[in-house]
């Protein structure tokens, strides 16, 4: 049976930061706790979310681990609490968008985060009480930003899967700006990430046309700009395509992946090394 579902609604230009506080209104978040990591705070780029709530009151949790992990998960979830938010507003690479993934579900359903992975059968038990998220990505890489699903440390040191149509975001608020700051080996692995989903997807034995053609057209993006990108960081037509590559490389991942991601999920539960931020190492989940 083929399950064909495609919900989350993109904000994609340069310069669409600004809009942040008006999606926020639109989905009901009106205190939000923004996610993120150290290296997107330094990299000014925290601050310029911070800035385009325009004055709405927010919280702040900026220790996303590489990967992100349980523990984490519960820090933020607590600061989440405390402040009295309603929403996870994502700003990173795929780490700190699952960790906010991650916060979703803590701050809205009962007992342990591990019971809700999808190797647990918990896939069922995330429900439409999930908080609402948008997610702002400052790589093209894992395209978290429109996918269903979060990769999280849990406490037992396994890598775990989550996965409901209830995490995909709200919101994906694409600016290519966010990610001129991405140095070249950076961009380079999270380009390559992108352009691994996008191969991955279309060769997987699963029927789903619109998913095939999503990842060939994003797969065209990606290996056209990936080396424009990396040798200078400013070229804005190869940052709008390799973050579109990335985008299309998730959309279409609802497919289905490969065994290179399957491979990954252990190595990066032991060595928590690829990337999320424009100066510091983070993981590359689907």
């Amino acid at each position: 049976m083929a399950f064909i579902y495609y919900v989350t609604q993109i904000q994609f230009d340069f310069g669409a930061i600004a809009l942040l506080r008006q999606e926020c209104e639109r989905v009901g978040i009106t205190r939000p706790l923004v996610v993120t990591d150290a290296g997107v705070k330094a990299a000014g780029v925290l601050q310029k979310a911070l800035d385009a709530l325009g004055g709405m009151p927010y919280a702040v949790y900026d220790e996303t681990p590489s990967n992100p992990t349980a523990e984490a998960i519960r820090a933020a979830t607590g600061i989440y609490q405390a402040q009295g938010c309603d929403g996870p507003v994502a700003v990173g690479g795929g780490s700190a968008i699952d960790c906010a993934k991650g916060v979703a579900i803590a701050a809205t359903h009962e007992g342990s985060l591990t019971r809700y992975a999808t190797i647990e059968g918990g896939s069922p038990l995330i429900t439409d009480k999930v908080a609402p998220l948008i997610a702002v990505p400052t790589t093209s890489g894992t395209g978290s930003e429109v996918a269903r699903g979060a990769l999280i440390i849990v406490d037992d040191h396994r890598k775990l899967g989550f996965h409901s149509r209830h995490l995909v975001p709200k919101t994906a608020i694409c600016d290519p700006e966010l990610t001129f700051g991405l140095p070249p080996r950076l961009t380079a692995a999270t380009g390559m990430d992108a352009i691994a989903h996008c191969m991955e997807t279309f060769m997987s034995t699963a029927f789903n046309p619109p998913a095939d053609g999503i990842a060939l057209e994003g797969l065209e993006r990606g290996w056209r700009t990936i080396e424009r990108a990396t040798r200078d960081g400013s070229d804005r037509e190869a940052r709008r395509d390799l973050m579109s590559a990335s985008m299309q490389g998730a959309m279409a991942f609802q497919k289905g992946l490969g065994c290179v991601h399957s491979l990954s999920h252990s190595p990066g539960a032991s060595t928590r090394a690829c990337t999320t931020a424009p100066s510091t190492p983070s993981s590359c989940p689907p």
